[in-house]
């Protein structure tokens, strides 16, 4: 799969963006931004793609978008 990491990358910030919409600080939520920071982490030390902060913003951005609309999408079609 091409730009994997990218990929790995953005849905790892992706998840961490979405815990931090959800109510309340639990211990399960402490848990996962661990687990997904750790992940970030690993991937910063290992990856051979280099990009701007303002690059993964953006990619950042149009992902939350394409994941809201996508499940938009979907919702409607199952009411």
């Amino acid at each position: 799969m091409k730009n994997l990491e990218v990929q790995i990358y953005v849905a790892s910030t992706l998840l961490l963006h979405l815990l931090d919409e959800t109510d309340g600080d639990t211990r399960f939520k402490h848990k996962m931004r661990y687990h997904i920071n750790g992940t970030i982490k690993g991937l910063e030390s290992i990856s051979s793609v280099t990009m701007d902060n303002n690059d993964v913003s953006l990619l950042i951005t149009k992902a939350v978008i394409a994941l809201e609309n996508s499940i938009n999408t979907e919702l409607v079609k199952l009411k």
